[in-house]
């Protein structure tokens, strides 16, 4: 058999670790993918060989199949090893992309949290977070970042590429925010929800997002005048309503800090409450191969626990 017809990676994969966990869904478990693919994987490489690997009666390996086994799971171990030997070379360093409004308003002050609470009693030294504030989502496939966070619009949610897998971090509530300035330029105040449409509203990238939450909060909003400006990006839209330019939409984590100095206050109609509405939710990605990377289920488990407990104390 010559190189080019070796059989495919993820086949010889899957069924290392079928021979090695006893079982076509246990090892779809450990992989992280479902039992039909991992089966289909199997019956791929039989094919390919032109020998049965797997009794499917009975779950075990065939005895051609464990004197295979035997061979390849070696060979997956140097795999392993040269892969841990290259990341030890390179040290705790992760990269991380983030959308810019959760890197510059949350993330960013947190990260000295990470690295203490990494290098806390493990003997080894704190991991360097390389981070990266972009609008531009990593090509994984490229080694262009380690993890990815982003927010995702229900209205496009977008498909991740293949390979790629994601994890939902927090889905908060959209409110209206200004300047104390501007509301107390509001003679009277804001009496109905409705009356917003009138006023002076910032967008991001288009007026989707006031449209989808007027619509939320019962309020038919087709008919918005011009906005005040579009920023393209949510940091942009809460300076330019700290600067008193208008009404921005925001979420707890962009505009915490704003709210606890009086900067930014929110905007609330004197006729009725408004409705906790999500409009879309933050996310974790990165390449399906390395979710089981020491580094990064380190880094997911304390972003999730950083996020809940801001979370709580709100």
């Amino acid at each position: 058999m010559n190189a080019a017809s070796l059989p495919p990676f993820a086949a010889l994969r899957a069924f290392e670790m079928v021979g090695r966990t006893g079982g076509i869904r246990k090892a779809a478990e450990a992989l992280g993918i479902s039992h039909a693919i991992v089966s289909r994987h199997v019956a791929a490489l039989e094919d390919l060989l032109g020998v049965q690997l797997l009794n499917r009666q009975t779950g075990v390996l065939t005895e051609v199949g464990q004197a295979y086994h035997g061979r390849i799971s070696g060979a997956m171990a140097e795999l392993t090893a040269a892969t841990q030997a290259v990341r030890a070379g390179r040290g705790d360093q992760l990269t991380i992309w983030c959308s810019p409004g959760f890197s510059l308003h949350w993330l960013a002050r947190r990260l000295p949290d990470f690295a203490r609470a990494s290098g806390r009693g493990t003997g080894q030294a704190r991991p360097v977070l390389d981070l990266h504030s972009t609008d531009s989502e990593p090509m994984f496939d490229r080694n262009e970042a380690d993890g990815d966070i982003r927010y995702r619009f229900d209205a496009a949610p977008g498909t991740p590429p293949r390979g790629v897998r994601t994890e939902d971090l927090a889905r908060p509530p959209v409110f209206p925010v200004a300047s104390p300035e501007v509301l107390a330029g509001l003679s009277g105040g804001i009496a109905t929800l409705a009356a917003l449409k009138a006023l002076p509203l910032i967008q991001e990238t288009s007026a989707a997002e006031w449209q989808l939450w007027l619509a939320g909060q019962g309020v038919a909003a087709q008919d918005l005048p011009p906005p005040v400006a579009r920023y393209g990006q949510a940091h942009l839209t809460m300076a330019a309503a700290r600067a008193g330019q208008g009404i921005a939409l925001s979420n707890r984590f962009l505009a915490a800090e704003d709210l606890a100095t009086g900067r930014l206050v929110r905007v609330v109609p004197q006729d009725a409450p408004l409705r906790p509405l999500a409009l879309g939710t933050y996310v974790f990605r990165c390449a399906r191969a390395r979710w089981h990377d020491p580094m990064l289920v380190r880094f997911r488990g304390w972003l999730q626990q950083a996020i809940a407990e801001d979370v709580d104390a709100a």
